[in-house]
């Protein structure tokens, strides 16, 4: 069966994605860069990412019999969102300003394998992998040509910056052509560590979660955040895009077309601070689809008290 690269593209862009490229599925080189980041107590609390690293190494684990993996990106990066950030009393995020991009790739991704399907072999097999599964998001975004892993751990594009959403979906078909990986262009760049105000980048391409303000306002349970934390916090509440921002790659920024990352209103309850004045059911209400439930209410008041702290000292 002759499955067309770009018949794929054509029909992902179709969908709504802003990029898109094709890799063959493989074992992943250099597994030991992460073991070596996750032995060293980098990724702070997060004990899930040290499950499943046979499946987090080789696809074909995953998904047994895999044989493509298709990569998309959205671009969700507004520059009404990005000028005036500054201004917030709190800060959030830019990618969680919208719907939980959960969502929106995995509706995307599933329509992408229903035409796949529709057009070749309704038997095609298909994994939807965003960042929910152990999967190398990242790694394979640069496997299949749509950017590369800067020194902040992110992904870098050459046509949107730093402002892409990825998700991948596996095949267990062969595809016609596959693209090429996509250079590294950082170079001596520093600008994205230097730009850390809690020196969570330890080194060019390793990140101490433990140090990260994302980390903090996010993944972490405890119910205070220690003061080496909160007093580089700078408003942030809900994730942190300072290192993203600092990228000079930024100058190939746009902003993105797809409404489900259009800024909901209910991100002003954050930025004034009004979101205290929230009930549990309120603020589940209100943030119902949004990637603001994740650290719930009262991770949302424990970061916005570290801001008022450090502020008031």
């Amino acid at each position: 069966m002759n499955i067309s690269a770009s018949d794929i593209k054509e029909a992902a862009l179709a969908l709504g994605a802003d990029t898109v490229g094709i890799a063959p599925s493989e074992p992943v080189e250099n597994p030991e860069r992460f073991t070596d980041w996750l032995n060293n107590g980098y990724a702070g609390e997060m004990d899930y990412m040290k499950r499943n690293l046979e499946k987090r190494f080789n696809p074909a684990e995953l998904m047994p019999g895999a044989k493509s993996i298709i990569v998309i990106g959205i671009n969700y990066f507004s520059d009404t969102e990005f000028t005036g950030n500054e201004s917030n009393k709190y800060k959030v995020a830019m990618y969680a300003h919208g719907e939980d991009y959960h969502n929106a790739l995995r509706r995307l991704l599933k329509k992408l394998l229903g035409k796949i399907r529709d057009e070749y072999n309704s038997d095609i097999e298909g994994r939807i992998c965003i960042d929910t599964v152990p999967f190398m998001d990242i790694y394979w975004a640069q496997r299949a040509g749509i950017g590369w892993q800067g020194k902040h751990t992110g992904l870098v594009s050459r046509q949107f910056g730093n402002y892409l959403l990825i998700g991948s979906l596996i095949l267990n078909i062969k595809i016609d052509s596959y693209d090429n990986p996509h250079k590294n262009h950082c170079g001596t760049c520093r600008r994205c560590l230097d730009s850390c105000p809690a020196g969570a980048l330890v080194k060019p391409y390793i990140m101490d979660a433990s140090r990260c303000i994302s980390y903090w306002t996010i993944e972490s349970k405890r119910d205070t955040i220690p003061e080496n934390i909160s007093s580089s916090m700078k408003g942030w509440v809900f994730g942190c895009d300072i290192c993203l921002s600092a990228c000079p790659f930024n100058r190939f920024r746009k902003s993105g077309s797809t409404v489900e990352f259009r800024k909901s209103g209910n991100i002003n309850l954050i930025e004034t601070g009004e979101i205290l004045n929230l009930t549990e059911v309120e603020f589940k209400s209100n943030f119902k689809d949004s990637p603001i439930l994740r650290p719930g209410l009262s991770g949302i008041k424990r970061n916005i008290k570290a801001v008022d702290n450090c502020r008031r000292d």
